[in-house]
């Protein structure tokens, strides 16, 4: 499926997905390093805290004492998340922290705290982050006493500082991705801009708008661009040159059969003058048929387009001024947006023959109608003729069928017509006119 995307999208996602794996690594390691720096300075807080403590003990009565209230306000108040114990070396209790009243138990004894690093526990429910140490006490009789001072808070303070910091990170990275992403769709539109026009100029030039790319272009698209250009020039001379050659040909075998022509017409009449005049004029028509076809079909890399209108009333002038005995009313009904997508030599050949060809049966009249619609060129020519019968219809419509195979008394026009239309990817048909006669009606796609 990627491969139907365009370059835009395909650079924008990339980018995008880069952008948002570069800074969820970001989110993972700035949070990796808050919560150890949290953890550090839960650490080194509690830690100072114990040292407080100690500063505060004294001996009286050989008892260790603590004063009430300390001088660290979250250890007067419950709720505070903030608690102290100093428990002998069986366990038992020595002094607790006002804040500390609301929990039921003792904290363990059996586990290996510390001062250098925080130990995790449990306090009733609660998960807790602790430091302690064990000092040996010496009091005033002379006796030692070994005891634990504790002080932990719980762990659910740091998770929602945690909690808020994620949140304002991922706020501002969110943030941070959404302009870094709008900056790059701007700058891939800007980036990309010449291959856009680039695009725009060889669409033009493969609807016939346009001859050659033409814009200043990025060093990195000139020789894309240029390579265009000179393949089109090189098509459009070839064509030059073929087409001369055709024409010299032509020209080259006009005077020869011009001679034979004459020569028979010095001949007395016969059955074998007349059969070889027949074939001389088909030999003449088989020639002009063949370079009509070859320059037809010549493959097109640069789509031409021109307007019909203009074509067609100059066919309309001409057939008017050929057919002048007949006192034809030759009209046409051209929609003047109306444009073939090929050469103008092409579209004559195409209208004229079919035009031509109803004139010769026409009784009085003749209508050429060309409309473009649903991207497609339609030209009907109607006449008011005796019409083609429709058993006949399908040999004239044999597709592929080339003049030097067909029967003697066949037109030239039709099978040149046929060609053009297959050159074209277009169709035929043929029906009944409403003039009353036949009805030649062709389409051929406008779209590349």
């Amino acid at each position: 499926m990627m491969k139907r995307w365009s370059l835009k999208w395909r650079l924008a996602i990339v980018s995008t997905t880069i952008v948002m794996l570069a800074f969820y690594a970001v989110y993972v390691i700035t949070k990796t390093a808050y919560i150890n720096a949290s953890k550090s300075r839960i650490q080194e807080s509690l830690t100072a805290q114990i040292y407080a403590l100690m500063a505060v003990a004294e001996d009286r009565d050989a008892q260790l004492t603590i004063p009430l209230v300390s001088r660290n306000d979250r250890l007067n108040h419950l709720n505070s998340g903030l608690v102290a114990y100093v428990l002998d070396v069986d366990g038992d209790l020595i002094w607790r922290s006002k804040s500390s009243d609301t929990y039921a138990t003792l904290p363990d004894i059996s586990a290996a705290y510390s001062l250098d690093s925080l130990t995790s526990g449990k306090l009733d429910q609660y998960a807790m982050f602790w430091v302690g140490d064990t000092i040996i006490w010496e009091h005033e009789n002379g006796m030692e006493g070994e005891y634990l001072f504790l002080i932990g808070e719980k762990q659910e303070i740091m998770r929602e500082q945690v909690n808020q910091f994620k949140t304002q990170v991922s706020l501002w990275l969110w943030v941070t991705t959404v302009c870094i992403v709008l900056v790059l769709i701007v700058s891939l539109e800007l980036s990309l801009s010449p291959l856009k026009i680039a695009q725009k100029q060889i669409e033009m030039v493969g609807h016939g708008d346009a001859d050659k790319v033409e814009g200043v272009f990025p060093k990195e698209l000139v020789p894309l661009t240029s390579s265009i250009n000179s393949l089109l020039e090189s098509e459009a001379l070839q064509k030059r040159r073929y087409r001369d050659s055709l024409g010299n040909l032509a020209h080259s075998l006009k005077t020869p059969l011009a001679v034979m022509k004459s020569e028979l017409q010095n001949l007395s009449e016969s059955e074998s003058r007349k059969q070889l005049a027949k074939q001389v004029e088909r030999v003449d028509d088989i020639v002009k048929y063949q370079l009509n076809r070859s320059v037809i079909s010549a493959g097109q890399t640069l789509r031409r387009k021109c307007l019909v209108e203009p074509e067609v009333y100059k066919i309309v002038d001409a057939l008017n001024k050929v057919h002048q005995t007949k006192g034809l009313n030759i009209k046409a009904d051209v929609h003047h947006e109306a444009f073939f997508p090929g050469e103008p030599g092409d579209l004559m050949e195409l209208v004229g023959n079919l035009a031509d060809n109803a004139c010769k049966w026409a009784k009085s009249e003749v209508l050429i109608s060309v409309d473009n619609q649903f991207a497609e060129l339609f030209i009907t020519v109607d006449d008011d003729g005796a019409g083609i019968p429709q058993e006949k219809t399908e040999l004239i419509l044999a597709r592929g069928k080339r003049l030097d195979q067909q029967a003697e008394g066949q037109g030239l026009g039709l099978s040149i017509v046929m060609d053009i239309i297959k050159t074209y990817r277009g169709e035929i048909s043929i029906d009944k006119s409403e003039l009353g006669g036949a009805r030649f009606k062709v389409s051929i796609p406008t779209a590349a």
